[in-house]
This record gives structure tokens, sequence and C-alpha cells, in this order.
């Protein structure tokens, strides 16, 4: 089965997307590119790395990477390992929701990629920029043109939880991935932390679908 990364990048990202290819460029059959800079092209924001799910004909394994992350050498090995091992959604960052109505970027439990994460377990909402999964057990097409830009991780893990898919974050060593040079005044995490209402609603939504319906 082949393996098909989706990314999303914008203009002031060419040196470090080119790096973050080229790090994955061995390890896998195709990098399908979401440029929302190109003239003509539609501006999806990160949404884009979902973009590639619609070109697809096969089944495969699909991993939603970012342009500004450098990926090491076993890290999709690592990854289709998890993938099948756990028969579900994989990931190297993410959120353990704590709670309702809280500020999505700060009140709840968070594993980073770029830190140390010592086990395995279960997560509410996924960072796409390090995650994996089979299209044949889940395959969200409709993602790329949600209404609701820069926060595909959170509308990703939505429609993990409405399809019954669970999410598992992977450990790993800090520094196994890397942050590339990039102007971080840029990052969603910079420009969306003060202002997250729609966030924190899409949040509750996954809370209450894990924890409240069970």
């Amino acid at each position: 089965m082949k393996v098909i990364v989706g990314m999303a990048t914008f203009a002031g990202r060419e040196d470090a997307c080119e790096t973050a290819v080229e790090s994955l460029a061995n390890q896998v059959d195709d990098i399908l590119l979401w440029d929302n800079s190109t003239e003509g092209a539609e501006d999806l924001t990160d949404n884009g790395k979902f973009a590639g799910l619609s070109m697809i004909d096969e089944d495969c394994y699909y991993l939603t990477c970012d342009d500004d992350l450098l990926y090491p050498e076993d890290y999709v090995e690592q990854m289709l390992e998890a993938i099948e091992r756990t028969n579900s959604i994989v990931t190297h960052h993410g959120r353990i929701l704590t709670g309702l109505n809280k500020n999505y970027y700060t009140g709840h439990e968070s594993f980073r990629c770029l830190d140390d994460v010592n086990i395995e377990r279960r997560i509410d909402v996924c960072g796409t920029g390090v995650t994996g999964f089979k299209t044949s057990a889940f395959n969200p097409v409709h993602l790329p043109y949600s209404k609701d830009k820069k926060m595909s991780d959170l509308i990703f893990s939505c429609a993990a939880v409405h399809h019954g898919i669970d999410i598992f974050v992977q450990p790993h060593k800090k520094g196994w991935i890397k942050q590339l040079d990039i102007d971080h005044k840029t990052s969603i995490y910079s420009t969306e932390k003060h202002k997250a209402t729609r966030q924190a609603e899409i949040a509750n939504e996954i809370y209450s679908l894990r924890y409240e319906t069970h």
C-alpha cells in the first residue's frame, strides 16, 4: 500500500518547506503539496494538507505533515508500524481535553512533538503536522473546504470522533522531530491563541462526544 504525504504551505515558507519535503521524500511514494500562495489557488490555510485525499484513487497510508518540521529518517517506518499496531490514527503531538469551555491552547493537557513523550496513550486532539492513518479506515475528504480555517487539528479530530476512530500519541524523544527556522510570528499558535472562541467550541464538541455520551 502506498504512503502519501499531504502538506500545505504559503508564501515565506519556501526554504523551510523545501527542507521538510526533502526529509520525507525518500521515505514515501508521493508528497501532495498544497501551496496557498499559488496564483489562482484557493487559500485553504492548513486545511490544504487534506486536499490530497480527493486526488487518491486507492487506499493508502496518508501522513499529514507540516512545512516547518524536519522529519527523522525513520519517521515513516515508525508511523506505519504504529498505525498497524493500534489500528487507529497515530500522532506525535496533541491534547487530552480536560473539560468544557477552556482555552484550547492553554487549558488542556498537551503532548508536543518537539519534546519528550514517554508513553503511548489515547488522546482527544492530534497535531496534524505529525499524524498518520489508513484511508481505508478513515478518509475525511470534506475537510479541505471546511469553513473553519487555521484549526485543522480540531476539525480533523472532531471528524475522527464522529467516525468512531481513536487517536494515539506515540512516544518519542525530544529532538527526534526538529523545528525548522521560520518566522514564529506566522505560526498558527501565535496568530490564533488570543482569539480561540471557535476552537473552544469544537473542543467542547469533541469533549462531549468522548466523555459525556458514554
